[in-house]
């Protein structure tokens, strides 16, 4: 059986609270800078697609995507 190495497309809302800024806009970066510093757990709110490699294809000719219904995408 073939091997696969499987990369997942994830959206992940997380909220940071208690940010003080000058602005709205000043206070996305602040948050940014937050969630840098200390990232959530690995976890998704949604799957949104998929990038799968095959094993032993270092060129990745034979990588495929597909969206999150499983229907490989053609670019």
């Amino acid at each position: 059986m073939p091997k696969y190495h499987v990369h997942v497309y994830l959206v992940v809302k997380e909220l940071v609270c208690d940010i003080e800024a000058d602005s709205q806009p000043a206070a996305c970066v602040e948050a940014e800078r937050v969630m840098l510093l200390d990232p959530p757990p690995n976890y998704a709110d949604d799957i949104t697609g998929f990038l799968v490699d095959e094993d032993g294809d270092t060129e990745h000719r034979r990588s495929a995507s597909y969206d999150a219904n499983y229907v490989r995408q053609e670019f």
